[in-house]
């Protein structure tokens, strides 16, 4: 199987396959590391937390299925684009997923920093777009407390709060023309053999379009 790139939001409950796999994929990762000049010691690099990294490239969607596309039953290029700025405009972030011809994933929380997109004569009807990626950090809300001690007032840091869940797990998943139940499982996070067990589906695990189908 080919290199697979894809978009997965609220835990699943859209995605999107590229149909046409980047020719190239930047990656930048740089520092937050600081140079100062200290009296005596000369300049010394103080070392900060990582940059998070940015992920760059340009592909399009394509008129037209084509022996260059990932798959057949690719969406139209305008519905394409729509959800990729549906996301970008939403204030969530957005799960980048790039999957090996072994089967190996690469999952990375990002935002959307930037979408542009194009027409080029010659090919009417298909959009060309490049997109910029950020990586994006979850992190734990911080509370100040504070306290008296010896007649001053004290301020505490505390980070033991938790990240409230923003996402809604689909309880149940409407099968598309095209789709298995492995991509399913790249979807939703759910192995496809727990998938195929709660719909009571049987190895060659067929599934039809407009099943709806239970997500354990």
């Amino acid at each position: 199987m080919p290199v697979e790139f894809w978009f997965t939001y609220n835990n699943g409950a859209e995605s999107l396959w590229l149909p046409v796999n980047p020719s190239e994929l930047k990656v930048t990762a740089g520092s937050a590391n600081e140079t100062v000049t200290v009296q005596k010691l000369g300049q010394v690099t103080v070392i900060q937390d990582p940059v998070l990294k940015t992920y760059e490239f340009s592909s399009h969607f394509p008129q037209h299925y084509g022996p260059y596309c990932a798959y057949k039953d690719i969406p139209p290029p305008k519905k394409g684009i729509d959800q990729l700025e549906s996301w970008k405009f939403s204030g969530f972030p957005v799960q980048f997923v790039i999957i090996n011809p072994e089967g190996q994933k690469l999952t990375v929380a990002v935002t959307i920093e930037s979408l542009s997109y194009r027409e080029i004569a010659g090919d009417i009807g298909s959009i060309y777009y490049d997109l910029s990626l950020r990586e994006f950090k979850y992190t734990k809300p911080r509370t100040i407390e504070t306290k008296e001690e010896n007649g001053q007032k004290v301020a505490e840091i505390s980070s033991k709060g938790q990240r409230p869940n923003q996402t809604v797990k689909p309880k149940s998943y409407t099968v598309k023309k095209g789709d298995t139940l492995w991509a399913i499982d790249r979807m939703v996070g759910v192995p496809y053999e727990n998938i195929a067990a709660a719909n009571g589906i049987k190895p060659p695990y067929t599934i039809y379009p407009n099943q709806v189908l239970v997500i354990p």
